[in-house]
This record gives C-alpha cells, structure tokens and sequence, in this order.
C-alpha cells in the first residue's frame, strides 16, 4: 500500500468532507454572532443584572489573585449574601453620586394656594411660575410681552400672549390681581421709533400720527385720531389706557 492510498476518497466522502469543511466556519461564525447578540442584550437597569455582573466579576477576581476555585472553598451561601450586600451597596454608592450631579440645589417653585395672587405687572419670571399651570415658558413670553406693551392695563391682554388660550386663561386669572403699573405714552413728544416699537401700533399709525402733529402742532385727544380711517374702533379701544396727549 502506497502512501498516497491514505488520501484517496471516493466521490461520496469527498462530497461529505467539503460539506464538513463548509459547516465548521458557519457553526463558528453562528456561534460568535449569538455569543455577541447576547452579550448586547444585558439590561443595565435591571438591579439583578446589576448584581449578578458584580458577584461574577468579584470571583473572577479571587479566582486570579489566589489560583484557586472561589466556590469549592468558601460557603456559597454566606458568599453570595456577603457580595450581594457589596453590590447593593456600591448600586447605592452610585445612586447618591448621580444625585449629587443633578441639579436637586435648584429651589423648588412652590404653586400658590387658592385666594394667593400676584401682580398683573410682576416682571420676576419667578413670581409667574407661582401659578399653577406656568412654567418657564409661559412666565417668559408673559414679562417679554408686558415690557413691550409698557405693562398690562387689564388681565384679558394676558391672552394676547402666544399659546395662552381662554382655557388657561380661566385657570390663571383667579391667582392674579390688576394694578395701575403700567406706562403711559405721551403722543405730543415721544419719537417715531419709540411709538412704533409699541405692539399695538403699526408703522401707518405712527406715520399718521406724525402728519398730524405736522399739521396740527399738538393732538388734544385721542378722539382726533379715532376719526382717522387708519385706526379702528377696536384699536381706539385698545391704546385709549395707553395714550396721553400733554
């Protein structure tokens, strides 16, 4: 018998060995992929996982630094409550230190209590917040708005602030109360611009009013402007707590 009489394979073993020869880097490369697929699917939130991590990785630890079985030579029972109270508590250890980190030294806004009110004028954002059913948002746009208009005249402007329904409206408007905080503007003296930032006049109002103080020297009322076709009855309606004509 020749040497090479030992590598001879008829065509059905050389079939089955190819096939074994495919199959053996497919079961490696399945069993790879599905050792991965499940390392990945460790749920770090789950205290158990959690626990169990640190009890695995605890006797790993043993087990090199002393060459010897962590289980086969110290009581399991009492082991795994020893380290399962480690693990708790180093889980609490990491617990505080997250808190510590968030911002818990901010001061909590306590709401106000039915018959508490603010001022309609308040300009501390903090003092809206106080309402039940605002937040930063709402006390934002709410300060910005009054700065714009010179202060509220009545609580229905609130509405006028964006996103401030008739819904929201009715649940806040029992915790505030009306003052006369508001600034006038005076009509004879003041400049185009500073008229034109107010939110209830448009560039052709002030051009208007400019043409008349012109004409005229001096607007008496705001009945004069109300005869203009470039102010409406409700926009006389609305700049009648604002205007004043010295």
């Amino acid at each position: 018998m020749y040497w090479k009489d030992f590598f001879y394979y008829n065509k059905g073993s050389r079939s089955a060995i190819i096939l074994l020869l495919i199959l053996i880097p497919l079961s490696i490369i399945l069993n790879s992929f599905i050792s991965i697929k499940k390392s990945s699917g460790l749920d770090a939130s789950q205290n158990d996982s959690i626990i169990n991590e640190f009890m695995r990785s605890r006797e790993a630890v043993v087990i090199n630094n002393y060459g010897k079985s962590f289980k086969s030579k110290r009581n399991p029972v009492t082991d795994t409550s020893e380290i399962r109270s480690e693990a708790l508590q180093y889980k609490n250890e990491i617990s505080i230190a997250s808190k510590s980190r968030s911002p818990a030294h901010f001061p909590r806004i306590i709401k106000l209590k039915e018959g508490e009110t603010i001022n309609l004028n308040e300009n501390d954002t903090t003092q809206w917040k106080k309402i039940p059913g605002i937040g930063s948002t709402y006390a934002s746009r709410i300060v910005k708005y009054k700065n714009l208009l010179g202060g509220f005249f009545c609580k229905d402007q609130l509405m006028e602030v964006y996103g401030i329904d008739k819904e929201l409206y009715s649940r806040i408007e029992p915790f505030i109360k009306t003052d006369s905080n508001y600034i006038k503007l005076n009509v004879n003296e003041m400049e185009f611009r500073d008229l034109l930032r107010h939110p209830y006049l448009n560039y052709n109002q002030v051009q208007t009013i400019f043409n008349l103080r012109d004409k005229k020297g001096r607007i008496s009322s705001i009945e004069e402007l109300s005869l203009l076709d470039e102010f409406t009855d409700d926009d006389i309606d609305r700049l009648r707590p604002y205007l004043q004509f010295l």
